[in-house]
């Protein structure tokens, strides 16, 4: 990326409307020892330039898209948090990217102790100056970066990265089972990816997140000081397939491959739970007189368990978290494979129990979509005309992600008197108090705590931020 006056003049205009330096990184370098180069000149990661605006859609280009990066602790550019909609400063016009990262991580109050966690010592001085830091932020694709060259690389879907975070949050802790008051106050934040348009986490289990948590206020926080940045490939379930239950309990829904398809196996995690047209039939198409229940169908459950061991094999840290998306905009069919969930608003199930989606046989059906999102966008459902039917990447869609949340549990650590800074591998094994080829660094505070169970807790993002988000998101 050029650095040219008039970009230094544009980054300048982006940082008025921002405040800080995050977005559209282009900063002066020139205390950067020779040869360092500055952060548009790092090396870029196979995650930089993955998205492409959709042809008649988006309004942004790619090249504006792609100044959105920050430079990670290995040196290299990836791309971060950016608004659904900009002002390119090329043109002076806001245009529009169609996805939504969810909320703006310099609002946690974890942000100054992430920014300067993922910073990059360009200069090799031993400590992060303020140049370096202005460069740092959120990089997503990093973990799945130190996978390239293994025998499990992982390139995950742009638009599903998402941050959500919560400050101050009040925690509970659970006694014999039961919630009782714990005067505790905890920042939480969350930066995952989660890709709800495409049929990739139908078979693929493996999807990074950051995970971030300091225990700073309340009269407890002397029996639980826990503070953790925790960065992996987590693994939700198993490859191959995705959770489901049946009779109540949980079981394995085949789908096919995974990428990779070497993927490893969950553990006791529950997994991916992903909306299926059983789910659909059964709580969204409905007859006469009744409402569906769009959550009940829809919602999208994704759960892991993390661990960061040391280089012997022994626990570091323990988290469980989980992320959970009420709109998403594709669903499982078994005899299809991937569906697209505004197709629900225009189909349903007739006397013999088939899913009519014809608008010539909408006097067939006997059980539709009835309330909702669905009343709201096709008043005439079934009977709507092809030709006037909403479609799935459509901004129109309101099954677009845009509804999420974040879910906190409890989180175990063993590292009284250890060091703070740590480096696994990509899955959070073999862990060194120095870098590696191929590690991830990581966060641990110089505590034990692992006899106090939290309730969980919950950060959401109702809504995205522009009306223009859209399918994939």
């Amino acid at each position: 990326m050029p650095s040219t006056p008039a970009l230094f003049l544009r980054t300048a205009s982006a940082l008025a409307a921002v405040g800080l330096l995050c977005g559209a990184v282009v900063v002066s370098c020139a205390g950067d020892a020779p040869g360092s180069g500055s952060p548009g000149a790092r090396p870029a990661s196979r995650a930089l330039g993955q998205w492409t605006p959709l042809a008649n859609v988006d309004t942004c280009t790619k090249e504006f898209h792609d100044t959105f990066f920050v430079v990670g602790p290995d040196g290299k550019r990836y791309p971060t948090w950016h608004r659904p909609e900009e002002v390119d400063p090329a043109t002076g016009v806001r245009c529009t990217f169609g996805h939504d990262h969810g909320m703006d991580p310099r609002v946690s109050d974890l942000w100054p102790d992430l920014q300067r966690h993922f910073a990059f010592d360009a200069d090799g001085s031993g400590t992060i100056d303020d140049t370096e830091l202005a460069a740092s932020g959120i990089p997503f694709g990093y973990v799945a970066e130190q996978l390239e060259g293994s025998a499990t690389p992982r390139l995950e879907a742009h638009t599903g990265y998402k941050v959500i975070h919560a400050n101050d949050v009040v925690r509970t802790r659970l006694v014999n089972g039961q919630p009782q008051t714990f005067d505790l106050g905890c920042d939480l934040f969350a930066a995952f990816q989660q890709g709800t348009s495409s049929a990739d986490a139908f078979a693929s289990n493996l999807h990074s997140v950051t995970y971030a948590i300091d225990c700073n206020s309340g009269a407890a926080r002397t029996q639980y000081p826990v503070k953790l940045i925790v960065s992996t490939m987590a693994t939700y379930g198993n490859p191959g397939g995705f959770t489901i239950f049946v009779n109540g309990q949980p079981a394995q829904q085949p789908t096919g491959t995974a990428s990779p398809p070497n993927s490893p196996p969950g553990g006791t995690e529950l997994g991916r739970q992903i909306p299926t047209f059983d789910l659909v039939a059964a709580n969204v198409f409905v007859p006469v007189g009744q409402t569906s229940n769009y959550d009940a169908a829809l919602a999208e459950r994704w759960d892991t368990r993390i661990a960061l061991r040391r280089a012997d094999g022994t626990a570091l840290a323990t988290i469980d978290p989980g992320f959970t998306v009420f709109t998403p905009p594709r669903y499982f069919d078994a005899n299809r494979g991937l569906a697209q969930t505004i197709e629900v608003c225009y189909g349903g199930l007739n006397a013999a129990g088939q899913f009519v989606t014809d608008p010539l046989q909408a006097g067939t059906i006997v059980r539709r979509a009835r309330g909702g999102v669905c009343a709201a966008v096709a008043p005439n459902g079934p009977a709507t005309p092809l030709d006037q039917r909403i479609a799935f990447d459509d901004a129109a869609s309101p099954f677009n992600a845009c509804r999420r949340d974040a879910i906190f549990r409890d989180n175990l650590v063993r590292n009284g008197g250890g060091a703070t800074t740590w480096y696994t591998d990509a899955f959070g094994a073999g862990g060194r108090t120095v870098a590696f080829s191929g590690s991830v660094k990581q966060f641990v505070a110089s505590v034990t705590v692992d006899s106090v169970l939290l309730a969980e807790a919950k950060a959401n993002v109702p809504f995205c931020q522009a009306a223009s988000v859209h399918a994939p998101n």
